[in-house]
């Protein structure tokens, strides 16, 4: 530009036809790189949109989530272990249950022969408060009884060592004599 501002800069050799308050606008168009990444992006957001929202081949993001969901369900499913809740019998059962309640410190609540002390009741006699069938017993050992002080063991026996610890109870402890027991508490069951 020269100093009386009669010299116009050129680019592409033609500038703007139109002037507002003394300035002119040049012709200086994107580089032709960005041009590119402007039409590619067009494209893709029209294939996009004819893909999901035109033909609804694709699923879109709500429909996405519930499939997921569904498919975890069933993964879920095939991991989780069904149980029968049955009383054992088998020696071998209720040795490990005997173990157990050793182990986890059943008998600091209910007495080393489960007669029962100042926290725990006694587990001998047919006084029960939460039933004496093996669901009751299992669902009890299982998920505990937090206002009783009775601690949930979900979370450190598999259900198939509840189900031992429930079968000892049952086969071994009710119905034995053992010195000292509990008075009797809950209802007669037999």
């Amino acid at each position: 530009m020269s100093k009386n501002n009669t010299e116009e800069v050129k680019y592409d050799g033609k500038p703007m036809e139109h002037e507002f308050d003394g300035i002119k606008e040049l012709n200086n168009p994107p580089p032709p790189w960005l041009m590119y990444m402007f039409y590619i992006t067009v494209g893709i957001s029209i294939i996009y949109w004819i893909y999901y929202h035109v033909s609804g081949a694709g699923d879109l993001q709500e429909a996405e989530y519930l499939n997921e969901m569904k498919q975890a369900e069933k993964d879920i499913s095939k991991n989780v272990k069904t149980i029968e809740i049955v009383l054992l019998n088998d020696e071998a059962s209720i040795a490990a249950g005997e173990a157990l309640f050793t182990e986890k410190g059943c008998t600091a609540c209910h007495g080393k022969h489960g007669e029962g002390n100042a926290i725990g009741p006694n587990l001998t006699d047919n006084y029960w408060l939460h039933g004496a069938d093996v669901k009751s017993v299992f669902n009890v050992v299982k998920n505990g009884v937090p206002t009783k002080g009775m601690t949930p063991f979900k979370g450190q026996l598999s259900d198939d060592k509840i189900l031992q610890l429930s079968s000892f109870v049952l086969l071994k402890l009710k119905g034995s004599n053992p010195e000292n027991p509990k008075d009797p508490q809950g209802v007669l069951v037999n």
